[in-house]
């Protein structure tokens, strides 16, 4: 092939000696042919594409990159002001302040009345809310802070390791607590064998089958192998993190793709500071004009003339500096290219919303300039996100607290229900819900449920849901309401109102 393919090339250089016009034809149709075997132009490796070099990459990065990606972001969080506020976005839209759980369990499976299943509904709602304000092992906040701080801790590293451990306290209702721990905190044996290297165990089918945990972050520190689950399938270790790739082990920050920008734009930032604050304090220079006029005007005039050994090294507003004989002044103008700081900012901004689906205005909270119709395409583009995220993190990681504390709750007699090993996951069926995200424009959107509600396209459950209330609440706060306006009230009042509405 390699023959072929120089006699070709000498063969190409000769007819364009004698005849170019034949020479560029047999170029296009060479081109046109090699375009007819190409099924991907992002496959092309003609000279446009030649530098695109890639290769088969793992669904885990590798260690060292992991951990690289990590600490760069913990420090954007720690100094960037934008990156500190997207994790507080993502963790006060999704969580809030606290997903409570709300108990779905269905009668007919059962073989129950409705009304049994919404008295064991109200039983597990109870016990549950015996757990939440000692939830944390540590003894610091309770179970809804848990949940922003497991949910930040993804957005962070990618990952959030929980350990369900015992407290013995007599003062506890419950012993099952919840440990936290940071993602370093997945260690490996000494021997550095291949398969425990990342700190997760597999099986035959890619299953974790144990967890290696430091028992701290000195060095030297030992490492225990904690089982994924017990026996019985309960989670001895809840490893929450949004998979990529199917045989992903563990996770990566949610930032990744854009760590790059955040540093040039942090970088762009503080360079746009210094011209500023350099402009505010109109920098100069002093020169000599001529400087062997000056040092003789000097000895004329019996006047020293300043060191100039020692350069200038600080700046401040409003700056004055006398000038010897001779001396030229030189404005520094650090303007470069006119002002494109804003607008540049905001590209850069939109393509790191873009990595995560949130648009410009919910990351920067800036609605300045949008109207109603764009605000608020802004704001459902950003629910679906949040729900999105709300949906995944109370499956992976809320639901399964909440059957090992219902567990706890029907041994301890807190949930007295019949068949509960049997029907285990029955019982702890649930949906969670979180905070509403408001309304742009509140008439209008509550017109929009009312009618949706008349014309059978959605219930009052949803409509509540959607705002984080729940339906069968409200009602209860009304009937209750209702009661008390009947007794405190006369019922001649209470009759002049109705006639007057």
């Amino acid at each position: 092939m390699g023959i072929l393919s120089k006699f070709g090339s000498a063969l190409d250089s000769m007819i364009a000696v004698v005849s170019p016009s034949w020479a560029l034809k047999r170029l296009q149709s060479r081109n046109a042919f090699k375009a007819l075997n190409e099924y991907y132009r992002g496959a092309s490796r003609d000279r446009l594409r030649s530098d695109w070099i890639t290769q088969r990459t793992d669904p885990d990065a590798p260690k060292w990159e992991h951990n690289l990606l990590i600490d760069r972001f913990r420090d954007l969080e720690r100094n960037d002001p934008i990156a500190s506020g997207l994790v507080d976005t993502m963790g006060v839209n999704v969580v809030g302040k606290g997903l409570k759980p709300k108990p779905r369990i269905r009668a007919e499976v059962l073989g129950i009345s409705k009304e049994e299943a919404d008295f064991y509904a109200d039983m597990a709602i109870n016990a549950f809310e015996k757990f939440v304000p000692y939830a944390d092992a540590c003894e610091r906040v309770d179970f809804d802070y848990l949940q922003f701080l497991a949910l930040c801790q993804i957005i962070r590293d990618g990952e959030c390791i929980t350990l369900p451990v015992w407290a013995n306290e007599a003062y506890r209702p419950y012993s099952r607590c919840l440990q936290l721990l940071e993602s370093e905190y997945l260690g490996e044996y000494a021997s550095g064998i291949d398969e425990r290297a990342r700190g997760v165990i597999l099986g035959d089918r890619g299953q974790p089958i144990s967890y290696l945990i430091k028992e701290n972050l000195k060095y030297g520190a030992k490492v225990k192998e904690i089982p994924a689950k017990d026996s019985a399938g309960r989670p001895k270790v809840i490893h929450a993190f949004m998979a990529k790739r199917p045989g992903q082990t563990r996770g990566i920050p949610l930032f990744a793709p854009v760590l790059d920008l955040f540093k040039d734009f942090a970088d762009y930032r503080e360079a746009e500071l210094i011209k500023a604050r350099i402009s505010a304090c109109l920098a100069v220079f002093f020169t000599k004009a001529d400087p062997m006029a000056a040092v003789q005007l000097a000895r004329e005039t019996g006047t020293q003339l300043t060191d100039r050994s020692e350069p200038l090294t600080e700046l401040s507003p409003g700056m004055i500096h006398y000038a010897d004989y001779g001396d030229d002044i030189k404005v520094v103008d650090p303007n470069r290219g006119g002002d494109v700081f804003g607008q540049f900012t905001e590209n850069v901004i939109r393509l790191i919303g873009a990595s995560i689906g949130l648009p410009f205005e919910l990351v920067m909270k800036d609605f300045s300039k949008t109207n109603y119709s764009s605000a608020r395409a802004a704001l459902l583009e950003g629910r679906r996100v949040f729900q999105n995220w709300r949906s995944w993190f109370s499956k992976s990681w809320c639901q399964p607290i909440y059957e090992l504390v219902l567990e706890e709750a029907y041994y301890r007699g807190y949930f007295d229900v019949p068949n509960f090993e049997q029907y285990k996951k029955e019982y702890c069926r649930a949906e969670w819900l979180g905070n509403g995200w408001g309304w742009v424009d509140p008439v209008k959107e509550i017109t929009a449920s009312k009618l949706a509600i008349d014309y059978g396209l959605s219930t009052h459950e949803k409509e509540c849901a959607s705002q984080g209330n729940d339906a069968y609440e409200i009602l209860d706060e009304e009937a209750t309401y209702a009661n008390y306006k009947a007794e405190v009230m006369p019922q001649e009042v209470l009759n002049e109102g109705e006639n007057n509405g």
